[in-house]
């Protein structure tokens, strides 16, 4: 999930979420600190950071938050423009953590202080900083859980019409899916198991290879998809498309129509796998209702070990040529206290980055749906410091191409030529 859905589950709740925010410990210094912030537009989360501000400056009225919101598209390039300059910009900028890879290094971050790093350290998954962590040091701070492995979206009203019930194998999930099914005049009309899109092939994938108990990096950062484990995941994931026909490539190949999670929602999928973020659109623009007419339930995981790779997901970071760090550090500082950031995380739909939030009956009472996932949290590895954007690509690149029959003779050229070209990267 990089750009966020503009309605969530809990848009109802906003308004009084942040009637009892946690105190900063700031004072105020007499003269008021003026602190740029520039994130991307999206509606719930602008209204969330504003509640924060104005909640965060009534404590601390030495310290004010302005806040620039920009469409995503342009917002990715202006704060690759101004970092990479190192001129103007932002105090404070809203940042896929998967940037922190290309920016940490350059000088262009501020290094969070100690005893703000220590706690994120001691209180965080380690895959929700690990794109901010460079030399020893954090560069950003965590907003989230960015999870899209092991949790499925099911359509209960085609589920029921096929007899079927919730699948707790891999093996039923796959049974199920090729029932479900539907094939006209060669179209595919209902999607089975659709996990084909940007994300979904990547992911599965690397599950895969991880739940047998092996690895797709090696200890020294090198890369290992010819592994014999990687090679029976392959085969199994693209027999899914070319023999088992339980989805087609469309959600890699067209992107003009409605993507695999908002089929479902319109009866053309039974299964599809994707991050909780997904739900708040079934309900708002589709108009359904979650237990009734679609589930959020555990995917079962395809070998015996339950593992997954989650990439670094939204952070916080200050601007390195800042001269009011100070200030934006209260202000992150208060940010990640554990009252603030859960309200913001059901504002938002996310799962928290903090364990101790994530973990807390209060988080699960508001947020029920989430409990497929907040259970295998724990079960996540770091996808690795790279560039995850281009690790995806890849990915999908050669898994269109064998599964087209367009370049590679068999599975073991497909993937020993992934792994040269994800060397490469």
């Amino acid at each position: 999930m990089k750009k966020a859905i503009g309605i969530t589950l809990a848009l109802l709740m906003a308004a009084s979420l942040f009637a009892c925010a946690a105190p900063s410990g700031g004072t105020s210094s007499g003269d008021v600190v003026e602190l740029t912030f520039w994130g991307h537009q999206e509606d719930t989360w602008n209204t969330s950071y504003r509640a924060i501000a104005d909640a965060f400056t009534a404590e601390n009225p030495d310290i004010r938050i302005n806040f620039e919101f920009f469409p995503y598209d342009e917002f990715e390039s202006k704060v690759q423009t101004s970092l990479i300059s190192k001129k103007g910009g932002a105090d404070l900028y809203e940042i896929w953590g998967g940037w922190g890879v290309d920016y940490a290094s350059t000088g262009a971050l501020a290094a969070m202080p100690d005893d703000m790093a220590q706690e994120v350290r001691s209180d965080a998954y380690p895959c929700t900083y690990g794109a901010l962590d460079y030399d020893g040091k954090l560069y950003g701070m965590p907003m989230e859980f960015n999870i899209e492995c092991g949790g499925l979206l099911v359509n209960n009203k085609l589920l029921t019409a096929e007899g079927l019930s919730v699948p707790t194998t891999w093996d039923g999930l796959i049974a199920d899916a090729k029932k479900a099914a539907v094939v006209e005049n060669g179209i595919m009309t209902v999607k089975g198991f659709d996990f084909v899109n940007w994300d979904g092939v990547t992911y599965l994938f690397t599950s895969m290879i991880l739940s047998q108990g092996a690895n797709y990096i090696n200890d020294d950062g090198t890369f290992r998809f010819t592994s014999p484990e990687a090679k029976k995941a392959f085969v199994a994931l693209t027999d899914l498309v070319t023999k088992d026909q339980v989805t087609d490539l469309s959600g890699l190949t067209d992107d003009s129509g409605l993507e695999g999670y908002q089929q479902l929602y319109a009866d053309q999928a039974v299964f599809v796998p994707r991050g909780p973020w997904t739900i708040a659109e079934g309900i708002a623009t589709f108009g359904l209702t979650l237990g009734r007419d679609f589930s959020y339930v555990s995917m079962p995981w395809y070998g015996e070990k339950q593992a997954f790779a989650a990439e670094t997901g939204w952070a916080f970071a200050v601007n390195a040529s800042s001269e009011k760090q100070d200030a934006a550090f209260r202000f992150l500082n208060y940010f990640f206290s554990d009252n603030v950031i859960m309200q913001h995380n059901i504002a938002c739909g996310q799962i928290p980055a903090k364990i101790s939030v994530a973990t807390s009956d209060e988080y699960l009472e508001k947020m029920p749906h989430t409990l497929p996932l907040v259970q295998i949290l724990d079960k996540a590895q770091f996808i690795g410091y790279f560039n995850t954007d281009k690790f995806k690509e890849i990915i999908n690149g050669v898994f269109l191409d064998y599964c087209t029959g367009n370049i590679y003779t068999d599975a073991d050229a497909a993937l020993a030529d992934l792994e040269a070209k994800l060397s490469e990267m």
